[in-house]
Order: structure tokens, then sequence, then C-alpha cells
């Protein structure tokens, strides 16, 4: 169960989560560009431990909080209005709102360079932002089904094992995992990146069905499925906060 501590240091408290995971090995800490400070750590360790660590560390946290503080990226929460800008398999889409009084329920795609919400004339303005991020995330998440279960067909039949059952989900914290019963779950907003970065995941997670942990093993065995990973796991990183709906 995750856990919330504090301490005081470099002249400013700082707030972070302790995230406990049965498959780390060591521990570490992350600092997200909203300013969340996350100290990853596996089963055992206390809070004291992990107080005395952050605090060893507190100088190197304080850089990294003032440098995204400086740097902050915009609130890229979608809005759901005309115009507003979606990207689905690496490219950029306006979202254009389409009235009609023969429609029943919303519908979303992609047509002619734009987003298109077909919405019934009889939907009020004030109700609009809400059932267009339900026909959206719907749609992405049917769009997202569909590349996952393309790649696993494809990369299951190099492995030479059959596709693992998958789920697509709205994760805030992670692209992709790989239950201890070979169950992929991945995220589906990853429809929004180039297919080459959504494929790294879903290969990633893939290979941990015969690999469970991060070994020399287990990264020889993605480079084997996938040899310019590497290119894909680093833009992967560097682009993902784009990825947001």
């Amino acid at each position: 169960m995750n856990k919330k501590d504090s301490i005081k240091a470099c002249g400013r408290t700082i707030n972070y989560e302790i995230v406990y995971s049965k498959k780390r090995n060591k521990a570490s800490i992350v600092i997200s560009p909203d300013l969340k400070v996350e100290f990853r750590a596996p089963h055992g360790i206390s809070s004291e431990t992990i107080r005395k660590m952050v605090s060893e560390k507190a100088e190197w946290i304080q850089k990294k909080l003032e440098w995204f503080e400086v740097n902050r990226l915009p609130d890229h929460k979608k809005q759901y209005c005309e115009g507003e800008i979606y990207l689905y398999l690496g490219r950029e889409y306006p979202l254009k709102i389409i009235a009609f009084d023969d429609v029943k329920e919303p519908i979303v795609s992609v047509k002619d360079s734009e987003l298109n919400f077909v919405v019934p004339k009889k939907d009020s303005e004030d109700t609009l932002p809400l059932l267009i991020k339900k026909a959206v995330w719907n749609f992405y998440s049917k769009r997202a089904e569909e590349e996952v279960e393309k790649v696993l067909k494809v990369y299951s039949k190099k492995l030479g094992i059959a596709p693992p059952t998958f789920k697509v989900k709205h994760q805030k914290r992670r692209w992709g995992s790989c239950s201890a019963d070979n169950v992929l779950r991945i995220n589906f907003q990853l429809v929004m990146a180039p297919p080459e970065q959504l494929e790294y995941v879903v290969v990633h997670e893939l290979c941990h069905v015969i690999e469970k942990n991060h070994s020399a093993r287990f990264w020889k065995l993605v480079k084997q499925m996938m040899p310019d990973y590497e290119e894909y796991r680093k833009s992967l990183k560097k682009e993902g906060w784009k990825y947001m709906l």
C-alpha cells in the first residue's frame, strides 16, 4: 500500500509518496514534471529508512524541483472543445464538432485530417464537453485494443507463444504492465503516440511473459524482438507527457 510522508530540508518541505512494488529489487527516487516526488521501494524498507534516504538526496531533489518549476510545462488537460488538437498514432488532429438531427449517440472518427465528433443537435452546450470526453475516451480505447492486438499477434508468433490476454486501461503512472499470470495491461493513451512507441511498450510487456524481471536476459530478448527498441524507449520518455487526455 502506498504511503505519503514529508521531510524539511533545503529551506522547504519535500512531500513524497512511497510506492512499494514486489518486483522492485532496489529503491529509486522519481520526480515528475508536475512536481510529484515518488520513492519507489521494494517491500521491507521501513518509513524511517526511507526518510533517511530522502534526506540524503534532499539537495538533488531540491535542484530537480527547482528545474521543473522554472521549466514547467503548461496544463495539458483537455477541454474537449472545437479546434482543440488531439494526437492519434503520432499525428495531430483538430477536433471538429458536427451536429445532426438524426444522430442518436455521439460518434467519433478520424476523417479528412480532423477528429470528427458527431453529436445530436438536441444536446446542450453545457453537457457537450462531458459527452465529447466520454466518446473520445471510448474511441481511443477501441483503437488501442486494435493496435495492441495487431502487435501481439506479430510478436507472439516471433516468441513462439500464444498471444496473451490483454486489457487496455487508463493508467496514471505506467504505460504497461504484465501480471504474474501473464495478463498484459496497456495504457490506452499510447494510441496517441507514434506506432513504434506503442509497439515498444507492447513488446516490452510481452517479453515479461518469458522473463519476469529487468535482467540482462530480459533486455537481450527485447532487443532480439525489436533491435531499435532503445530509440523508441528514449523518445517515449521524452515525449510521453504529450499523451494525455
